[in-house]
């Protein structure tokens, strides 16, 4: 069994919204491609003197820098319209607790406690970067662990038992990354 505890800051949000913007949605990767792209036309063009490999260089720099602006901003309104429609966002704590089939959501919001059984089964993707773990009910709305707020158990303990419940819906770190 691994708990861990999580309360809603909206810089966390912020923080989720770009991670699945860019990393998720592969946003970040296409724009790595045209500034790739950008980067061997500006040498080609230094290399041969020809203008019209600049001109290309810069057209490929520009839509690199497109696709990273339009997902910042994209990433932007999907918060603020999150906060806009969810009133007492930040008074907002969740425990979970996990196990074999399914984990549990102890959510607590001014005194108010629900608690509710997810089985994995519902989740579509298990995703982690530094801080967090997600666990996406789809793809732009996740359940947020932090790992350094786990209480009983330890990440590498997460980590297995969430590989053996969604096997290949599962993209967490093999080993390490310890918060």
């Amino acid at each position: 069994m691994v708990r861990a505890r999580y309360k809603n800051a909206e810089q966390d949000l912020k923080v989720f919204m770009r991670y699945t913007e860019f990393i998720r949605s592969g946003r970040l990767a296409r724009a790595v491609v045209f500034l790739s792209v950008a980067l061997a036309g500006l040498v080609v063009a230094l290399f041969t003197a020809n203008p019209v490999f600049l001109l290309c260089a810069g057209i490929f720099a520009a839509f690199g820098a497109l696709l990273i602006a339009l997902g910042f901003v994209s990433a932007s309104r999907a918060a603020k319209d999150l906060l806009a429609g969810a009133k007492d966002f930040s008074a907002v704590e969740n425990v979970y607790t996990f196990y074999e089939d399914k984990f549990t959501v102890e959510n607590k919001v001014k005194g108010k406690i629900k608690e509710k059984d997810v089985f994995y089964a519902s989740i579509y993707r298990a995703a982690e970067n530094g801080r967090f773990i997600y666990l996406y009910v789809n793809t732009k709305i996740a359940f947020i662990i932090e790992k350094a707020k786990i209480e009983e158990g330890s990440v590498a303990e997460l980590r297995d038992l969430l590989k053996n419940a969604l096997g290949k819906r599962c993209r967490l770190k093999k080993n390490g990354g310890e918060a």
